[in-house]
């Protein structure tokens, strides 16, 4: 039964050829549906913008609807690691705070999600993460046509997701080259590379990555290959002529999506607006059930004299109606004082980590040393100054345990009785 009211589930899956739209619906039984498919072809990844205007002119998305947009997996980092219980308490804390040990890059640059979970008495957590420079991209190409993006998420990962089928899922589209390793509830490795011009890059891709998926101690029968993959195919067959080759054309008419659950998705609102979205949807839904009875109780009332009970129904679709629209006038401006409120956490998160710093150069460098010159990136920072002695100096930072990795970045100058020096360090 189709209710044109109700929100949707809009998904864009953009690949470097072509742009793959689904159009979504969850019906009263729960189940997700397919009620439309549309595909653009990409002469080349900057017409997006192009392409998505025609989109919207054609598709005519609402507001309220839930947009989301798959991505390249060149795009995604995934990390898997556990915690213990005591964590649960501090949660978001202690994630970070891990995730600095595991991902080589300034957590401020990256836009992240985990999820978290027991098992086996400890919480197993998997995080997502993208650099934000690459999701702004993005963001900003869909807010100029007036889009509201909802989520992104690895196109491939989704598939596995729906499928929830074990095995190897490849994916391959102008030259770049896509693999999972798929359980059937998590993905245990992924790879990706971008083919420069070469004719074996297929060969060589499977060659570098087929035996790390297959050390990874689950064993898989099949390889499900989605989008471009018959050159990864062809490779398959001579590298692994034993695996089962099922290529994956299209998603099925009917889903298991709970969006809420799927766990390689990175949220672009926040989980507050999400929160609301989920409570108009029940909203809507409800109404939508008091329709519906009206609709086919209405001639039972009418031969039971039942009218009265009919205007009392009616009477609560307009209850709930009204309730629908405040909410949807505090979305808006909630949505404002969240932005504002990141992005001042953001700057005192970045003020917190200058002053940590300051301090402790100015405990360590000698008395007789001074600094003419500081520069900081990310977790690398720059030195230069002088100082009677610049190996006491390098010294002193060494055993410092804010820094690691010290050294200098070029030779020592010695001018009279002091020594000019340049020192690399990075941030612990």
């Amino acid at each position: 039964m189709n209710l044109p009211w109700l929100p949707e589930t809009k998904l864009l899956l953009f690949e470097e050829r072509r742009l793959l739209y689904l159009r979504l619906q969850r019906g009263l039984g729960g189940r997700v549906r397919v009620l439309q498919r549309l595909e653009y072809a990409l002469d080349r990844p900057e017409a997006l913008e192009t392409v998505l205007a025609a989109w919207k002119s054609a598709c005519r998305p609402r507001q309220d609807d839930l947009l989301l947009l798959g991505l390249p997996l060149d795009l995604f980092t995934i990390v898997h690691f556990s915690l213990p219980l005591a964590a649960a308490e501090n949660l978001d804390d202690a994630v970070g705070f891990e995730l600095m040990r595991h991902v080589p890059f300034d957590l401020g640059g990256l836009s992240w999600r985990y999820r978290a979970h027991e098992e086996e008495g400890r919480l197993a957590i998997c995080a997502i993460l993208a650099a934000r420079s690459r999701v702004e991209f993005y963001h900003t190409i869909f807010a100029r046509q007036g889009l509201n993006l909802s989520a992104i998420f690895p196109v491939l990962f989704l598939v596995a997701w729906l499928l929830r089928e074990p095995g190897l899922y490849l994916s391959a589209s102008a030259g770049s080259f896509e693999m999972l390793l798929f359980d059937g509830r998590a993905a245990l490795f992924q790879a990706w590379e971008k083919n420069q011009g070469d004719e074996a890059g297929p060969t060589a891709f499977l060659s570098r990555n087929l035996p790390l998926a297959e050390n990874r101690g689950q064993a898989f029968a099949k390889a499900y290959l989605w989008a471009e993959a018959e050159a990864l195919a062809l490779g398959l067959e001579a590298a692994r002529p034993a695996l089962t080759r099922v290529g994956i054309g299209e998603l099925p008419e009917t889903l298991c999506l709970d969006w809420a659950e799927f766990p390689y998705s990175i949220d672009l609102i926040s989980p507050q607006v999400m929160r609301r979205r989920r409570l108009w949807f029940k909203l809507e839904l409800g109404a939508a059930l008091f329709l519906v009875l009206a609709l086919t109780g209405q001639p039972l009332a009418v031969l039971a004299g039942k009218q009265r009970r009919l205007e009392k129904l009616e009477k609560k679709l307009a209850v709930v109606q009204r309730e629908a629209d405040k909410l949807g006038g505090l979305r808006q401006q909630n949505q404002e004082k969240i932005n504002a409120i990141e992005a001042l956490a953001g700057l005192v998160r970045e003020q917190a980590v200058s002053i940590v710093l300051l301090k402790e150069l100015t405990e360590v460098i000698p008395l007789d040393g001074w600094l003419s010159a500081l520069e900081i990136r990310g977790r690398k920072i720059n030195l230069q100054g002088t100082s009677a002695s610049a190996t006491a100096v390098l010294k002193a930072l060494e055993d410092s345990p804010l820094f690691k990795e010290v050294h200098f970045d070029s030779p020592v100058v010695k001018k009279g009785s002091s020594e000019t020096f340049k020192i690399v360090a990075e941030l612990e």
